[in-house]
């Protein structure tokens, strides 16, 4: 079935169309690093992470076909990380890797380490607690009448999101006195993770070399001669 028309062929008709008028097919995505290398023969295929997944997956259409593989070759990727970003990171300690998740994570996550030790511990053990009791009546309740063994997990899932809602009250109480530590995070997340995409994706060159020049140029190349030779 055509992906766009939704029109069915039938094999034979596709047989047909593929000896008769061939140009009207072409290769889908493991296919066509297939084709590629029968039409284009070449040493190494330089792809991106994605390709890097699925390329593998088409090592039988090289065997069945007889067309010999290329090698596969990660695509240089690089983040541009500023001096006022950097900053950032140091001072938190993070990585731009901290910044994938979804907006919201990271400063829950950092929220979530400041509440005081003795308040964090006793929240645990009121889970733990609300667990072990929760665990005893169950297990008389099974013994005396089965069919109320809902309603005593129902109770215990209440239990437990009270506890759970006291930790998001408290943590939004931290992250709204943090506003500092949240516009910092906003920025260098707008910088390393645009729109939650790949730096690399969203903004362009263009916007790097107006701030710093064409000395940056010199310095990428540096970075990708340095990445190549450890390949």
């Amino acid at each position: 079935m055509t992906r766009r028309g939704g029109e069915r062929f039938t094999r034979v008709q596709l047989e047909s169309i593929a000896a008769e008028t061939p140009e009207r097919l072409s290769p889908n995505v493991l296919l066509r690093p297939v084709i590629e290398a029968a039409l284009f023969p070449t040493l190494a295929y330089v792809g991106g992470p994605g390709e890097m997944e699925y390329l593998p997956e088409a090592a039988p259409l090289f065997s069945s076909l007889g067309v010999a593989p290329q090698a596969h070759v990660p695509r240089w990727s690089g983040v541009i990380i500023e001096a006022r970003v950097d900053k950032i990171l140091n001072k938190h300690g993070l990585t731009p890797a901290d910044f994938a998740g979804q907006p919201g994570t990271l400063e829950t996550r950092i929220a979530k380490a400041e509440l005081p030790p003795e308040l964090a511990e006793s929240l645990k053990a009121l889970r733990d607690e609300v667990e072990s009791r929760f665990a005893r009546v169950s297990g008389e309740v099974q013994q005396l009448d089965p069919t109320l063994e809902r309603t005593v997990q129902s109770a215990r899932n209440a239990a437990l999101a009270g506890t759970n809602e006291i930790e998001k009250k408290l943590i939004a109480s931290l992250k709204r006195t943090q506003g500092t530590l949240v516009s910092q995070l906003a920025r260098a997340r707008a910088a390393l993770m645009p729109d939650g995409k790949p730096q690399e994706r969203v903004l362009t060159s263009v916007s790097f070399l107006a701030r710093y020049g064409g000395t940056l140029l010199d310095q990428i190349d540096a970075e990708v001669a340095r990445w190549a030779a450890g390949l």
